[in-house]
């Protein structure tokens, strides 16, 4: 009992941190500092819109990432705010996509983030280095690296929702995976079922949470973990608490981390001890 409420307060203590960092950044961001914000370059590739905002300050970019969004986000979902706003802070120019929208990995968004990558690429002016994804995105983003895109040097998934056929607790999934497949999921389509054809010299970090009651950590980051883990690839995860949707998700500190990490500006975060499991 005694480690339990020392391991909670430790965690509480970290979330305070996150949120102190995060306003913080919410304020850098908003010109509190004096640096100049980052440029927004907007246009639209195969009718779907399409950004890029450039770091805080003049520098060049150090990196370009590209953030693949979950069900119901847009393109502007999260690039002002301050979990992507960390690396935006850092040095890095982001990139998004509307990917078709619900489209969950469908050929459509594969064609998408082909379309984008290059188009970014020109804007920024440097290469992509890392992919960030949310939910939803993890199966684009997948499905993307399974099916012809480029993959990146680093790939960072937060709650990522892979097993296509087991999202009928996510409102709406089920309608829109069958929309956006005109039927049942091809085989080739569900991630989960691919995970031994990722590539090899990807480095791969996870952000989920036992607790996410809607996309079950066992189906979909625990069996991309454990996979990729018994493959012997470059993996690490960052275990958080709380339902799908809590802030501690979206931790500016370890997304930044990663990120130095990927350019070899930094050591690489390391995974999280796994939570206690109950009896019985």
């Amino acid at each position: 009992m005694r480690a339990k409420l020392l391991a909670r307060a430790s965690l509480l203590v970290r979330l305070l941190v996150v949120a102190l960092i995060a306003l913080l950044l919410v304020g850098a961001t908003s010109g509190a500092s004096g640096e100049k914000a980052g440029g927004v370059i907007r246009g639209e590739l195969d009718g779907q819109q399409v950004r890029v905002t450039l770091p805080t300050g003049d520098a060049k970019p150090r990196g370009l990432a590209i953030y693949f969004h979950g069900q119901g986000g847009s393109v502007d979902d999260r690039i002002d705010g301050p979990w992507l706003g960390g690396l935006l802070r850092s040095g890095w120019a982001v990139a998004s996509s509307t990917f078709h929208d619900e489209s969950w990995g469908n050929e459509a968004s594969t064609e998408d983030v082909k379309l984008l990558t290059e188009w970014a690429e020109d804007k920024a002016g440097v290469r992509t280095s890392l992919w960030v994804t949310g939910s939803m995105g993890g199966a684009v983003s997948l499905n993307a690296m399974l099916h012809g895109a480029e993959p990146p040097p680093c790939w960072y998934g937060v709650k990522p929702a892979i097993a296509l056929t087991e999202m009928d607790r996510v409102a709406g999934a089920r309608r829109f995976i069958a929309e956006a497949y005109g039927g049942p999921v091809p085989e080739d389509r569900n991630p989960v079922r691919h995970i031994d054809d990722l590539p090899d010299d990807t480095r791969y970090r996870v952000v989920a949470s036992p607790d996410d009651e809607l996309v079950e950590l066992r189906d979909n980051a625990g069996a991309l973990i454990s996979q990729l883990t018994g493959r012997g690839l470059d993996i690490t995860y960052h275990l958080v608490t709380g339902p799908h949707e809590d802030p501690s998700h979206f931790d500016p500190i370890d997304l930044v981390a990663f990120g130095d990490f990927c350019l070899g500006d930094g050591p690489s975060p390391p995974s999280d001890t796994p939570p206690e499991q109950s009896a019985g």
